[in-house]
């Protein structure tokens, strides 16, 4: 199958084979890597994050029913936390889902992947569904607004699809890739060399300090009701 996948790829540009996520490992976890982390992967985590973080909180406000929640005896923190950590745990499931299908699927049609191939995958996913999902949740307690707030989120994961893959075909716009989320999700080819760490720690910085600046900002402003 490689060979031909192979032979079929060649009648393609690089600069469109980069962007669709093909490198020159053709194997099982190459071709898993191309094709699923890198492009439908984080479109299904990304879209399922950015829809529950910009609706879990800011639809709260937007459609009036957060007054009967915070009438309870709790504070704006717990509240505030809850609805994260029900975002958190949702993403959790996803991904989950995604590493108990890639393992039945190398359990029935062993397909060469190890558990810490189908480990990082799911870690992976998790880790950049958490992080789109943060933005997008942060944005939503700031401006209360679940249109804003999606569009926040989808914005910046497209735009960071879009830098990874320009700074990729054109030599001179490398230093997109900083601002690229995207490259710091799956550059070092997660599936297949682990995580980089220095990447763990920028994604996993920009988790924590939306949920910290967006706890301090939803304690401090007004509610609409």
């Amino acid at each position: 199958m490689a060979d031909t996948f192979s032979q079929v790829l060649d009648l393609f540009p690089d600069s469109l084979k980069t962007i669709a996520g093909f490198g020159d490992d053709l194997s099982t976890a190459g071709f898993l890597n191309g094709e699923f982390m890198h492009l439908i992967g984080p479109l299904i985590m990304g879209a399922f994050a950015i829809t529950i973080g910009a609706t879990i909180l800011a639809s709260e406000e937007e459609n009036k029913t957060i007054d009967q929640f915070l009438a309870l005896s709790i504070s704006r923190s717990r509240y505030y936390t809850e609805k994260y950590l029900s975002l958190t745990i949702l993403i959790l499931s996803l991904a989950f889902i995604f590493s108990l299908t890639l393992f039945i699927s190398n359990f029935i049609y062993d397909i060469n992947l190890n558990f810490s191939n189908i480990f990082y995958s799911g870690l992976c996913l998790f880790i950049y569904g958490t992080t789109v999902g943060s933005i997008t949740f942060f944005s939503g307690a700031i401006f209360a607004k679940v249109s804003q707030s999606a569009g926040i989120g989808g914005g910046i994961a497209i735009i960071g699809y879009v830098f990874d893959s320009v700074y990729k075909t054109v030599s001179s716009l490398g230093y997109l890739k900083y601002l690229s989320l995207h490259y710091y999700y799956n550059d070092n080819g997660v599936i297949l060399n682990g995580f980089d760490f220095i990447h763990l720690i920028v994604m996993l910085s920009i988790t924590f300090s939306c949920y910290l600046f967006g706890l301090y900002i939803f304690n401090k402003r007004d509610i609409k009701s």
